[in-house]
């Protein structure tokens, strides 16, 4: 097939490409390739100099390849453990290794061994103070933390939960490789059990959630990190309440008493296709796996484990340098000296300090004693022990 440069551009170019071509009457270098990058999908694209313009040869490939994008691959190469998180997740799918279609993402995360079942019973216990004391007590038991560090485990949770918009962001990228099939699907629990719940009773419910924050004054880190706090608790009544009030289409009162996402992931392509996307994202790693595919799993489970660690404790590091020197920057004010004088009288500088941080004493003293990166990586180190899960809570 021959074309020239208008009906290649007609052929293959987006919407915004072939206005734009129309209205300039060119085509600049980087929408040129663009456009050969999507043509190159299913043609091998030669381009034929014909006088002063351009002939493109397209010829018919025997089977359609995917379009490498360099935006999806270096948005996310910052993250460490990408490329093993990649490779674990397309190769259990490959190997139909998974027990249901539709499931919750810390399911997923667990189904797919990016977390352990501790980890993810850790992340549940944000919505259950029972459960939290049951790892407040874990930690505590085997030295961890001290009764006034509890804050620590706070944080040591929102590190976790950074695993789930990562394993969305894989799965974004295998749909969009034609590799899966990925959609989403909010389920709720109410007065009669498992129900689905509509994507425009679900818009609502989340509205009202969002109005009632900005009305308590409160933040999603609040709710986690400050549940004993006034506003947070006057927030989860009234969201209580609100949510059991909420109706279907049809008027009827649910009774939600909570509700969650599932997510749907079928693998769409066939095995050639999955090797197909480690060879163009993964070019590295696509000789081992050809080679033993066993040892190529279990090297990488390993290598995600080490490189999730190291991203985790380069931000530890990051969190702690921050917070020492918030603490050589702080300062003591007061509005007049009388007040100074009344003040003193009932605070010692450090208390007075502390107060001015509004930052967990016993945390402080971590960081101030540099065992705060210790801490967090003994914290790391015994929630991937999957063996504790069932023995401990």
């Amino acid at each position: 097939m021959t074309l020239t440069t208008e009906e290649f551009v007609m052929k293959f170019g987006t919407k915004v490409q072939k206005a734009k071509f129309k209205r300039d009457g060119k085509l600049g270098s980087r929408t040129r390739e663009s456009i050969i990058k999507t043509a190159e999908q299913e043609y091998i694209v030669e381009i034929v100099k014909l006088g002063r313009s351009n002939i493109y040869v397209c010829t018919k490939r025997v089977e359609k390849v995917m379009k490498k994008d360099g935006r999806v691959r270096s948005g996310r190469e910052q993250v460490e453990h990408r490329i093993p998180m990649d490779i674990i997740v397309a190769v259990h799918l490959e190997y139909d290794m998974t027990k249901q279609a539709s499931m919750s993402l810390g399911k997923w995360a667990v189904e797919f061994g990016l977390i352990s079942e501790l980890e993810s019973d850790l992340l549940l216990s944000r919505h259950s103070s029972t459960l939290r004391q049951k790892h407040i007590d874990l930690a505590i038991e085997n030295g961890l933390l001290e009764e006034d560090q509890t804050k620590l485990l706070d944080e040591f949770t929102l590190h976790c939960l950074e695993i789930y918009g990562q394993l969305v962001k894989t799965l974004e990228h295998m749909k969009k490789c034609g590799i899966i099939l990925f959609y989403e699907n909010w389920m709720g629990y109410g007065k009669d059990g498992k129900v689905n719940i509509n994507p425009e009773i679900m818009k609502k419910i989340q509205k009202t959630r969002r109005d009632l924050m900005k009305k308590h004054d409160v933040v999603e880190f609040n709710l986690t990190a400050h549940r004993n706090a006034k506003k947070v608790k006057n927030f989860k009544l009234e969201w209580k309440q609100a949510l059991a009030e909420v109706k279907d289409e049809f008027g009827n009162v649910l009774g939600i008493k909570y509700y969650w996402k599932e997510y749907a992931v079928i693998l769409k392509a066939t095995s050639k296709v999955v090797q197909r996307y480690l060879e163009t994202y993964c070019a590295e790693e696509l000789e081992a796996y050809v080679n033993n595919k066993d040892l190529f799993i279990n090297q990488n489970e390993a290598n995600y484990v080490l490189k999730r660690k190291a991203n985790f404790m380069k931000k530890a590091e990051k969190r702690h340098k921050q917070k020492l020197k918030e603490y050589k920057e702080m300062k003591v004010g007061f509005a007049t000296a009388e007040d100074e004088e009344l003040i003193r009288y009932f605070y010692t500088q450090k208390e007075l300090e502390d107060i001015i941080t509004g930052y967990d004493l016993g945390v402080k003293r971590l960081h101030l004693q540099n065992l705060y990166m210790e801490r967090m990586g003994q914290l790391f180190d015994l929630y991937k022990l999957k063996s504790i899960a069932n023995n401990t809570l």
